[in-house]
């Protein structure tokens, strides 16, 4: 747990000092070309509840990029998310963003997911992991 906590903070400082910009839930940028990633916060309860712990790519035998995000609870209780990964092209514009909606994802607590999305074309080089706390809908 320790490691894990040091290994978010790093990655966390990074993000502060890349002038990475947010302004609601937990966001992760992959490059899969460089294989660099970048953790951006923009919600300070979830920040305090869920830590990115390890981010893998790797592609598709289709040639398409494949990425996983690993996901850790820090809390005892369960959280009631959703998440979106978002696919970019070289020129930073998203592809095909009418077709990406959020997706449920409950974590129990103290638990671990991994979410994984496929690149929806083979000019996607950047990924973003958005994740915010679930909605209630009005009644």
């Amino acid at each position: 747990m320790k490691l894990l906590a040091i290994v978010f903070s790093v990655t966390l400082a990074g993000a502060l000092f890349s002038g990475c910009h947010t302004t609601a839930g937990t966001s992760v940028v992959l490059n899969h070309d460089t294989g660099s990633s970048l953790v951006c916060e923009g919600n300070t309860r979830l920040h305090n509840n869920l830590a990115v712990t390890g981010v893998t790519y790797d592609k598709v035998p289709n040639g398409l990029n494949r990425v996983n995000f690993q996901l850790a609870s820090l809390v005892q209780r369960d959280q009631h998310l959703q998440y979106r990964i978002a696919w970019f092209n070289s020129e930073g514009m998203e592809i095909d963003a009418e077709t990406r909606t959020y997706r449920p994802l409950l974590i129990h607590g103290l638990d671990s997911v991994t979410v994984t999305g496929v690149a929806n074309s083979p000019s996607a080089v950047t990924s973003r992991l958005r994740v915010r706390e679930e909605r209630s809908l009005p009644y």
